[in-house]
């Protein structure tokens, strides 16, 4: 394995804001669900099509796997973030473009988590609800605009990465 610079790379003022609002949405979302936990029936959607339409179902303890999830994907990113030099990169990493491509990495590493936990944190509560018949469904607008901001924040990152090499 070729020998990285290990740079330290410190969060934002903005960075740590949306740190802080994934976490308070997902916090929330478990405020929520226990608000809501008596009144939660025992089947579930646990899964939906294209449409947003539940499409399979599970018992009332298995929508507890969403905030969960949110919370280890989020922690499991937040470690992460602490070892770029550990990334695979499209581009060779140097002492000249450590620094860039390591922040650029890290910058994408946080949006992701913080996306993903805001999904498990609408999720969490769209199940509640859908369980309980106060919805159908999830919007069908929801699933495609978080794909398109994932896969969009990694293509710039993917651009920019070769851009700065």
């Amino acid at each position: 394995m070729e020998k990285r610079p290990r740079i330290k790379i410190d969060k934002t003022l903005i960075q740590k804001g949306f740190d802080l609002a994934a976490l308070t949405f997902l916090f929330l979302s478990i405020v929520y669900l226990s608000l809501e936990w008596s009144g939660v029936p025992n089947r579930v959607p646990i899964h939906f099509n294209a449409t947003g339409e539940a499409d399979n179902w599970g018992s009332k303890t298995a929508i507890i796997l969403f905030p969960m999830l949110g919370i280890l994907i989020w922690g499991f990113f937040t470690v992460l973030e602490r070892y770029p030099h550990r990334y695979n990169y499209v581009v060779k990493i140097t002492e000249g473009n450590a620094a860039l491509q390591y922040r650029s990495a890290v910058v994408l590493m946080r949006f992701l988590k913080n996306t993903i936990a805001l999904l498990f944190a609408y999720l969490t509560v769209e199940c509640v609800q859908i369980a309980k018949g106060i919805e159908e469904g999830l919007a069908w607008w929801v699933m495609p605009l978080f794909l398109t901001m994932i896969f969009s924040a990694i293509i710039l990152y993917i651009v920019h990465s070769i851009r700065w090499r």
